[in-house]
């Protein structure tokens, strides 16, 4: 064949059917069916995509579904927004100027270093407000840092810009109280922000917070409504307060955060661009003044303190989902956020990353490189639907504020937490070093508070449920950190001693799964070998002075050797407290019950409980 034919060579397009009966060929009677999934967002994830999911739209055009710039990260990088700490001011100054020396490119700190006004001064010291872009959370200090800005760029004879911003009804929501008189508040807030917006037209200063909800455990769905629902409270308040809605909404930054459901992340931040634009219609306003800003900050629910080295893995998946959806600010937690624990190395890897994903990853080198994906597009067509849909149900139940005090947002959002803890139990979902994989010889590291702080001041509250944060590593940690303390109290591990039956090849793979269960606890096995005669078990359990012992095996094995084994043990030492290792059928489960098994452990299993009730039994935890 010449290569001209070879240049001008087409491959017939196969078709879906055909597809599918080759996959099925190779499922073993098992339909395609079988591998649809359904998220958290109730939204049925295919194993297939195909090109008739693709949208018709461009980067930088409405509805900015592809982001606000034609260009991308060409156009407009993202912002590194890397908050910076100190005991003081003079302190925070020194470590700011370290940072932008390192690669930050923006002046951001945490408000606590704004709560005195003489301070404002002192963050500044030496650094050109007008050369850097300023992003600070006010978290309820905004008064306060507003007019130190203005006195510090008055000192410096230049304008700031950038984002100093609020969200009052998040720290609400946090903070589990609304004030009484919320006219009286926002007739006060916009009158501050209409007058630094005259001083600064650069600044952005309404910020809607929808991490808060996330990490309480909301979805994505529930995040995008919430945040188009403040959203909208926020623009009908400013149009009271004399505000025209075209000027009002390009002052606010959407913040989302980013957890390790990698494509949903992107997915989102494509929905909630595309649903922002599309409101434009409603106010009556120029679609242009309705391009979404985002900050994107990776997800606390996540974080663990336990193997704290694994946050780096998920940060980074996170942190690239947020650039891959086309972000304006991103803010990447240290490793060991989770613990309170300020880490100068945790602190500059987590900069670094940015580094790495827009010059060796080269992200900020491509126009939107999600565009294309059929599933991306797909997974944004059906999560946009969702979240309109959620969006226009908060607004028939009048709106924000209504359903926080109702407590409806706050039940919706349990409840899907509650799901995703029962996933993570069960480990259905894996938490690597924490359900899955853990590291034994990982200790504790030193804790401080981790408690999302808010200084906005609540006049005659009203109380409300409050949106509290969540971790999916919580429940885990509690139990490991029980047995870290009984080890470092008694001088040795808690233990369960595993009685392996008959040949390696038999019992190797359920005994490896009962270790790495109880691993996630902090409690250590010891094994026996090659099990067929009872007075080796008696033997074992005799010499190892451990009290709860699980059977480990094949099903053969269970038929033929555990009936005996478990009668004599129970027999010689009725106190022992026995297990098996595997689900069995129902008639022979209920003979070794009767014979003394307390329970069979299985891939069914929940972990917390069989880890709680181990403990219990091991003397760890006291009987109520």
């Amino acid at each position: 064949m010449k290569l001209l034919d070879v240049k001008e060579l087409t491959f017939p397009r196969p078709l879906y059917e055909e597809w599918k009966a080759v996959v099925e060929s190779s499922l073993k009677g098992k339909s395609v069916e079988s591998l649809k999934t359904n998220t958290y967002e109730g939204i049925q994830l295919n194993p297939l995509y195909t090109d008739d999911m693709l949208s018709s739209e461009y980067p930088g055009l409405f509805p900015y579904t592809r982001g606000i710039y034609p260009a991308g990260y060409l156009e407009q990088p993202w912002l590194i927004v890397q908050p910076i700490t100190g005991k003081n001011a003079v302190d925070a100054n020194k470590k700011m100027k370290a940072a932008l020396k390192r690669g930050q490119n923006v002046l951001t700190y945490t408000p606590d270093l704004f709560n005195e006004e003489s301070n404002i001064g002192s963050l500044f010291e030496g650094l050109a407000l007008d050369a850097l872009p300023l992003f600070i959370d006010t978290k309820g200090l905004q008064s306060k840092v507003l007019k130190g800005l203005i006195n510090a760029c008055k000192k410096q004879g230049v304008t700031s810009r950038g984002v100093c911003a609020e969200d009052p009804i998040s720290e609400w929501a946090q903070a589990g109280k609304i004030p009484s008189q919320t006219n009286a508040f926002f007739s006060q807030w916009f009158k501050e922000i209409k007058q630094y917006q005259e001083k600064s037209a650069q600044m952005k200063t309404v910020l809607i917070k929808t991490p808060v909800f996330h990490n309480a455990g909301a979805n994505a769905v529930q995040e995008i409504a919430i945040g188009l629902s403040i959203a909208a409270y926020y623009i009908e308040e400013a149009q009271k307060q004399g505000l025209a809605v075209q000027d009002f909404v390009e002052k606010i930054v959407f913040s989302f955060a980013l957890d390790s459901t990698y494509f949903m992340g992107i997915a989102k931040l494509r929905a909630a661009r595309r649903l922002w634009a599309g409101m434009a219609e409603a106010y009556g306003a120029n679609c242009k003044s309705f391009k979404m800003n985002i900050h994107a900050v990776t997800s606390r629910v996540t974080e663990t303190k336990y193997d704290e080295h694994v946050n780096l893995l998920r940060t980074a998946n996170q942190a690239f989902a947020a650039t891959i959806g086309g972000i304006q600010y991103l803010e990447i937690h240290p490793f060991s956020h989770a613990s309170g624990r300020e880490d100068p190395l945790a602190d500059r890897i987590a900069r670094n990353m940015h580094v790495i994903l827009s010059e060796e990853s080269q992200l900020a080198s491509v126009v939107d490189p999600a565009g294309g994906s059929f599933y991306v597009e797909q997974l944004t067509n059906e999560l946009a639907k969702k979240a309109w849909t959620a969006f226009l149900e908060l607004d028939e139940a009048g709106g924000i504020l209504a359903s926080l005090k109702a407590g409806r947002i706050q039940e919706q959002i349990e409840a899907v937490y509650k799901e995703k803890e029962r996933n993570v139990a069960l480990r259905k979902d894996s938490m690597i070093g924490t359900n899955v994989y853990p590291n034994p010889a990982d200790m504790l590291k030193q804790s401080e508070s981790t408690v999302m702080n808010s200084y906005l001041t609540i006049r005659d509250p009203i109380p409300i449920p409050p949106v509290s944060l969540c971790r999916l590593a919580e429940p885990f940690e509690r139990i490991r950190t029980r047995s870290e303390a009984y080890k470092n109290n008694i001088g040795t591990s808690l233990k369960i001693g595993l009685l392996n039956l008959s040949e390696m090849k038999s019992y190797k793979l359920r005994a490896d799964f009962i270790k790495g269960m109880l691993a996630t606890g902090g409690i250590e096995t010891r094994d026996s070998q090659g099990l067929v005669v009872e007075q080796d078990a008696i033997q074992f359990v005799e010499q190892s002075g451990i009290r709860v012992f699980c059977l480990c095996g094949s099903n053969d094995d269970y038929e033929l050797y555990a009936g005996k084994i478990v009668t004599e043990i129970k027999r010689k030492h009725p106190d022992t407290i026995l297990y098996i290792a595997g689900q069995q059928p129902s008639e022979i489960s209920e003979r070794l019950k009767s014979e003394g098994v307390k329970d069979f452990i299985t891939v069914e299993t929940n972990v917390l409980e069989i880890l709680a009730q181990l403990q219990l039994e091991l003397g760890v935890i006291k009987h109520d």
